[in-house]
């Protein structure tokens, strides 16, 4: 096993581990296992930062595989995570990210052996696919606190104070990540579009095919969450919820279109 495959292999077993400290101490209410959660997270968090850095220095770009697209998107969310500022209303932003790393990860060696149909060519390609990574890993986030944000109201609505929880982050926290992530991702994923069609038409020179309709069609449900929240003054309940279609919508592009279907965008 070379130095570079033990870097990948303990980055999954960390974030594995913090996944378990994080779930059980959200759903637990404890507080020691959340601690560990962000220990055992910057632990994988190393290795993982040694992985990518090798496949930089060693020219891995040029040929990689289909799932190391995926570990930069993990990379990002888990830097995120760790390094937001650290008050008791945004731990949460943390506990929502390690899951996701921890899928990423397993998914980016479940395709280690699958050849990629694009190599990381180029700077206007590097731009692309890490601003539309960019874009949706803070909608991640947004995702996340909207679910937790349904999950509360709903507790207040109905008097279901069993399940309403005093340890989350208010209403209005969990609405200020929605409003934050949407003004942050939104620009960025529109760069990331730009850059992606830029680069498409200089390389390959032909029409769109499926992965850019769809990903146009989630721009635009993007550009309508951030005009209505923005221009508007949405809040609350319908952000909360076009933030989960939006991510759910990625994923599909990301999983579904990209290995469903033979095409250039094959990750």
């Amino acid at each position: 096993m070379e130095w570079t495959d033990l870097s990948a292999y303990s980055t999954l077993v960390f974030y594995a581990l913090a996944t378990a400290a994080s779930l059980s101490g959200v759903l637990g209410r404890l507080p020691r296992l959340k601690s560990a959660a962000r220990l055992l997270c910057l632990c994988g968090f190393a290795p993982h930062t040694l992985w990518l850095a090798a496949m930089l220095f060693t020219g891995g770009f040029a040929q990689v595989s289909r799932g190391f697209y995926l570990m930069p998107f993990a990379w990002l969310l888990t830097l995120g995570g760790l390094f937001i500022p650290r008050r008791k209303s945004m731990d949460l932003i943390l506990h929502i990210v390690v899951p996701w790393a921890f899928f990423l990860c397993a998914c980016a060696l479940g395709f280690s052996d699958a050849k990629a149909g694009t190599g990381m060519a180029g700077p206007i390609f590097i731009m692309h696919i890490a601003s539309m990574f960019v874009g949706v890993g803070v909608m991640a986030i947004a995702a996340g606190a909207g679910m937790v944000f349904l999950w509360q109201e709903r507790s207040i609505k109905h008097r279901l104070m069993r399940s309403f929880r005093l340890d989350l982050p208010s209403l209005n926290t969990l609405d200020r990540i929605n409003a934050i992530s949407v003004l942050f991702g939104f620009p960025c994923y529109c760069l990331g579009m730009l850059c992606g069609f830029l680069w498409a038409h200089i390389s390959w020179q032909n029409g769109a095919d499926i992965k850019e309709w769809v990903s146009l069609g989630i721009l635009l449900l993007y550009a309508f969450l951030f005009h209505q929240r923005f221009a508007i003054g949405w809040s609350g309940r319908k952000p909360a919820m076009l933030a989960i279609a939006i991510f759910a919508a990625s994923l599909f592009s990301m999983f579904v279109i990209n290995t469903a279907f033979s095409m250039q965008h094959n990750f």
